[in-house]
Parts: C-alpha cells; sequence; structure tokens
C-alpha cells in the first residue's frame, strides 16, 4: 500500500459537498482516514525492514516510501519525521551530489527497529554519537561503540541492523560510491593506492582510528548551522578532513619526496606511535617508552616521526593536548582547568600560555568567539 497516496487523495477533499450535514460529515471523514493512515504507517513501518538499495541513496529514498518526507533534493536538505507511534525524531539527508550523501539520525525509538539492508558499491563512513545498534554482517556480529566510528563497504550484499527502543540514537553516515572516494585524488599513483585500498576493503566492516581531528569534524557536521548550498560546502569541506584522516596513511607512503628511505614496516610502527600518543594525551608515555612500545629505536622512532608527519614527537603531543582541550572546551563545556587537566596539565598557566602561542588568543576569548 502507497500510504503517501492515501494521503494525497484524502486531501484532495475531491468529493462534492451538497450541505452543511454532508460538509460535517466529510470532515469526521477526513479526520477518520487520515488517522488511519498514521495508524497504518506505524504499523507498516513497526515490521521487520527489508530495504533493497541499488545505489547510494537507496536507503533514504526506501525509508521515504513509508515515511512523509520534508523537503525535496532541489531544496537541498530532505528530513523524515519519525510518527508518534514510532517514537520521536528525524533522518535527514543532504545530497551532496550524485552518489555521495550525508545521512544524520537523531531519534528514539518506542519499539526495536529491525532493518535489514541489502546495497550494491557503497563505502561508507559513520559516526556514532549515541544509542547501541547490533549489526550481523557475514555473519559476524558487531556492536556500536559511542563516540566512535566504523568504515564499511559493501558490493552486493545484506547488512542486518538491530536497534535498541528507548534510547536516543544519535549517528551520522556519510556515503559515497568508489567513484566519488576517488574523485578527491588527481595524482595518478594516490589515485592507483587508493582504488587499490577501495578494493581490499569489500564486504569489511573496520574501526575508524578515534582522534581529536575526527571528533572535531563529526560534532561540526552534526551542528552545523548553514542552509542550502552554503551548508553542501561545510558538510563537504569536514568530509574531506574526514577521509584525509582515513586515507593519509594510504597516500604519503607512496609518495617519492615524503621519506621514501623509511621501511613500510617501520612506516606501519609510526603510525601506531601516532595513535598511541592520541590515546594517551593524559599521560603520555615519554619517548623511551614510545620507543619501546612501537619496537623501534629512539632514533628511528625520531627522525621518521618528523619526516612522516612534519612535527617532532613531542611537538605533535602538544599540539594533540591543545587540540583536545579547545575539543571539551566547545562541545562538553568544561571551563578552562577542567579541559587542562583532561590533557594533562596541572597548571592551567601553562596550558593557556601553550593556547595562545598555537592559536593566537587566549582560549576563553577563543571559545566565546567560536562556540561548538
Amino acid at each position: 500500500m502507497n500510504l503517501k497516496r492515501v494521503r494525497r487523495l484524502v486531501s484532495s477533499r475531491s468529493l462534492s459537498i451538497v450541505d452543511n450535514d454532508s460538509q460535517q460529515c466529510y470532515d469526521q471523514l477526513y479526520r477518520f482516514a487520515n488517522g488511519l493512515c498514521s495508524l497504518l504507517e506505524d504499523e507498516v513501518f513497526n515490521m521487520e525492514q527489508i530495504i533493497r538499495s541499488d545505489n547510494i541513496h537507496g536507503y533514504f529514498d526506501s525509508l521515504s516510501d513509508y515515511l512523509t518526507v520534508i523537503g525535496t533534493e532541489e531544496e537541498g536538505e530532505q528530513q523524515i519525521i519519525l510518527p508518534p507511534l514510532l517514537g520521536m525524531g528525524s533522518i535527514s539527508r543532504m545530497k551532496i551530489r550524485q552518489g555521495f550523501e550525508v545521512v544524520i539520525s537523531d531519534m528514539t525509538l518506542k519499539e526495536d527497529w529491525n532493518q535489514y539492508i541489502h546495497e550494491n558499491r557503497v563505502f561508507e563512513i559513520n559516526y556514532c554519537f549515541s544509542g547501541d545498534v547490533d549489526c550481523i554482517f557475514k555473519g559476524n556480529r558487531y556492536s556500536t561503540q559511542v563516540q566512535s566510528g566504523n568504515i564499511y563497504s559493501m558490493e552486493d550484499s545484506e547488512i542486518h541492523l538491530f536497534k535498541r527502543a528507548k534510547q536516543r540514537h544519535q549517528f551520522l553516515e556519510i556515503r559515497f560510491s568508489p567513484e566519488q572516494v576517488l574523485h578527491y585524488f588527481e595524482n595518478a599513483e594516490d589515485y592507483r593506492s587508493v582504488e587499490k585500498w577501495l578494493k581490499s576493503q569489500r564486504g569489511q566492516i573496520s574501526p575508524l582510528k578515534n582522534s581529536v581531528t575526527l571528533k572535531r569534524a563529526v560534532n561540526e557536521m552534526l551542528q552545523s548551522s548553514y542552509l542550502g548550498a552554503l551548508k553542501r560546502l561545510h558538510l563537504e569541506c569536514k568530509i574531506m578532513e574526514i577521509v584525509l584522516l582515513v586515507l593519509e596513511k594510504y597516500t604519503c607512503e607512496h609518495r617519492s619526496n615524503v621519506a621514501s628511505y623509511i621501511k613500510k614496516p617501520d612506516v606501519e610502527r609510526l603510525y601506531a606511535t601516532k595513535q598511541i600518543i592520541q590515546d594517551r594525551l593524559e599521560n603520555p608515555l615519554s619517548l623511551k617508552e614510545l620507543a619501546r612500545a612501537t619496537e623501534l629505536n629512539e632514533f628511528k622512532l625520531k627522525k621518521g616521526f618528523k619526516a612522516l608527519f612534519g612535527m617532532t614527537v613531542f611537538e605533535y603531543i602538544r599540539d594533540q593536548r591543545l587540540e583536545k582541550g579547545l575539543f571539551l572546551m566547545q562541545y562538553e563545556q568544561l571551563n578552562i582547568g577542567e579541559a587542562a587537566a583532561a590533557v594533562g596539565y596541572s597548571n592551567p598557566s601553562n596550558f593557556s600560555a601553550a593556547f595562545y602561542k598555537k592559536y593566537g588568543c587566549k582560549p576563553g576569548r577563543y571559545v566565546r568567539s567560536n562556540p561548538g
């Protein structure tokens, strides 16, 4: 049953009204039919949902077959408002261009929601802000971790999503066709490298490495205040940052002008060093401890890190601490002292001085001028 068509027929009021009694009768019929549509809408949607998506945009388009969509593609953003019997909240979609879209969900369900989604040729970067979602893919079970993300690539495959009721689900999905990912890489060597990596990811779900830069980018996307074309541009700018974070490793290691003398196993260890630093900003390891943890000698660690990432280990630790401190003040409303302590500064004055050196103004003033 196409419920949207029923609604249009009811709304058309095409009956012939001959007197006031007929008008009153019709009004009662209209309210009854409209309410029936809402009940049917909820009943249909509460069933296990099977979605067959033959292109990047098919998932949202399939939802719109069941539920009412506000806005058009021409206007930019489209939004589905959940009916009251299903829950509360919305699912929005911004089409960046054909084969490339952003879907943001923010909803609380009254009942558990099962989705069986068959997708073809989709590469997705997603991030969970809140809510428990279980996923079964190729016989393996995955569960979302709050404040973390995943990458998955599917080609003619089915994924089963189970979203639990009575909790807030806040989720960001960046959905590309493989061609749209490759669109960012004009350099032939980078193009081949990323293309090879995309092929290796087919049929896999991989965790997205967390970092302050990633958290800032996804939060800015979630809270974007722009409209229309400007919002589309803002979202794509943030997506480019995220794509760089995901694919940096698979491009720069192939460039002849970037640390070509570093052996591939050592490149892997240097990236592991970077991740260890990001995970332990409040209590960073010493250079000696980092070298031991990544099985590099201190000389290789110092020289290789600077060559690969353009800054020393100490500079990177300081930079990431300040980035995380700023994130905590902007998005988690910590004050300067709390943010300083959270990233390992025992003295807020030292944090403020380092912050001023990096950003050109004091932390409080910066946050007031650039709220999260």
